[in-house]
């Protein structure tokens, strides 16, 4: 975890390791709002696939009826 008594020091290991540093800082209400927001999108995208698989399997064309060979 990093806090401010650690932070000069994450910021040198971080940036010897990795190259570029930047912070992307959220308040708790932000986060909570991204955590809402990022669920939303899961569940929307699992309902397009699931609506998807639906119509693929509904425009397979139907097997076809074994014939004895009395067509009426």
């Amino acid at each position: 975890m990093v806090n401010k008594d650690n932070l000069e020091q994450f910021i040198a290991d971080f940036t010897a390791e990795h190259g570029e540093f930047a912070i992307v800082a959220l308040s708790v209400d932000n986060y909570e709002n991204l955590a809402i927001n990022i669920a939303d999108l899961r569940r929307y995208i699992n309902q397009q696939s699931d609506i998807i698989v639906y119509y693929e399997d509904a425009m397979k064309a139907p097997p076809e009826e074994k014939s004895d060979g009395n067509n009426q």
